[in-house]
């Protein structure tokens, strides 16, 4: 949704206060996104879904309301996956190939996803229509993205050691606030940019803590040892070009450890430790914001809800605590033990695949090393075990492979993020950037 309106009152009011040498924020005049996911008052917040579209929220998210008093100017609200209808059940969740408003493309190929689900974001992202951007991310939803277009982007702490002592997990770096549907227990906000210094800047204006400055030299970081390249998910010309990447950082000091990736990509317990609320929940929203819509009006073109009752027995709250915590006391040790800074892998471990012209379907696979897979699985192997261990993950461009972007990611002890930030400008300025794409019209 774009309001050129309402963005340019906005900017001719920055370009007054800036002529009277009025005192400007940080932030002044800097356009942004904001994937669809995500209160704006005034815009409508469909989620992905058009059941949502008479939803227009009299509030705007605590991030985005940071960032707008800050002088930043909310450019328009972006196409992201069903996030009702089908939300990350199935493989639309992560692709963008939404059934209501269209499919969003990969900048550098139209034929290919630009990940989900803040696909949107990383389309005009990757395609410099906008510097900034703020998606969501449960399982991977800001950093695929980022990896697919060749961007930046973080997804922030969800719990810190001091939740974790407690036996709770109340508190995010990120607000959670103005967020369709409701939150859960692994939910965030995260900033995305065409650079990691800008995702940086962007982090220390929404959470007020500065980012330090990293060197590289001396530095330890986890990487993977030998057998994690041998999963059938891990494309060669991107181990190649990760390994190339691993290559200049310990050219410049930095101490590469071998560590067992897989054996903590195992200890993801599954989608269902971060499920959202109950499905009554979301069905008492939507009587209070939009009367008259029902679910089947929401289910229309998925006949499926993430949240939709299964035969198994869920944990209870406070046993998915106890899973996440013990999930995220191993991932600690991994870092005490070897004494580790991050740990470092290709943050989708194959270029962004095809876009399917017939509409996603559960469980449709994907050609990878001449062998048919899961696509949603293989998507989500490196992304979805950090935000059940409450850690922050920073996604960057590596590199390129056929025309298109290979990015790595840095993931962190929980509420180590502004570290991990500095740590990923340290090392974007070693490894270097990515070409632009060369845009081209598609017709719709």
């Amino acid at each position: 949704f774009f309001d050129e309106a309402r963005v340019l009152v906005k900017a001719r009011a920055v370009d007054r206060a800036r002529a009277r040498d009025g005192q400007l924020g940080e932030l002044a005049g800097l356009p942004f996104a904001v994937k669809d996911q995500m209160d704006v008052a005034g815009y409508p917040t469909t989620a992905g879904n058009g059941a949502l579209k008479g939803h227009i929220p009299k509030q705007t998210a605590k991030v985005a309301q940071t960032m707008i008093d800050a002088g930043a100017i909310v450019f328009a609200k972006t196409n992201c996956s069903d996030m009702v209808g089908s939300g990350g059940l199935y493989v639309q969740g992560a692709t963008t190939n939404n059934a209501w408003f269209g499919t969003a493309r990969n900048p550098y190929d139209p034929a290919r996803t630009p990940g989900g689900s803040s696909g949107g974001n990383g389309t005009v992202l990757g395609a410099g229509i906008v510097p900034a951007a703020i998606g969501e991310d449960s399982g991977g939803s800001v950093r695929f993205p980022a990896a697919a277009s060749g961007v930046a982007g973080l997804r922030p702490s969800t719990h810190t050691p001091e939740n974790m002592a407690a036996g709770t997990i109340v508190r995010k770096r990120y607000s959670g606030h103005g967020m369709v549907p409701l939150a859960n227990v692994v939910d965030t906000w995260g900033p995305m940019a065409r650079t990691v210094a800008d995702v940086a800047f962007l982090d220390a204006v929404i959470t007020g803590e500065p980012v330090p400055e990293v060197s590289i030299k001396g530095v330890r970081i986890g990487i993977p040892r030998s057998d994690y390249w041998e999963l059938d998910v891990v494309d060669p010309k991107v181990q190649r070009v990760t390994e190339e990447a691993f290559a200049k950082l310990k050219e410049a000091g930095a101490e590469l450890i071998e560590i067992d990736l897989k054996a903590l990509l195992a200890l993801n317990q599954g989608a269902r430790l971060g499920a959202r609320l109950p499905i009554t929940s979301f069905e008492d929203w939507l009587t209070q914001n939009i009367p008259g819509v029902t679910m089947e009006d929401v289910l229309e073109r998925q006949g499926v809800w993430l949240c939709k009752p299964t035969p198994r027995s869920e944990p209870s709250m406070k046993e998915r605590v106890r899973i996440l915590n013990e999930s995220a006391r191993v991932y600690a040790d991994v870092f005490t033990s070897n004494n580790l800074i991050a740990i470092a892998f290709p943050t989708i471990p194959f270029p962004a695949p095809l876009i399917n012209v017939n509409g996603d379907t559960p469980g449709q696979r994907i050609l990878i090393n001449g062998k048919l897979v899961d696509e949603l699985d293989a998507i989500i192997t490196n992304l979805f075990s950090g935000p059940r261990f409450g850690a922050p993950g920073l996604s960057f461009p590596s590199g390129m492979t056929d025309g298109l972007p290979v990015s790595m990611e840095f993931d962190g002890l929980p509420g180590d993020d502004s570290r991990i930030l500095g740590l990923g400008i340290a090392a974007e300025k070693i490894i270097g950037g990515i070409p632009s794409p060369a845009l081209r019209h598609v017709p719709i």
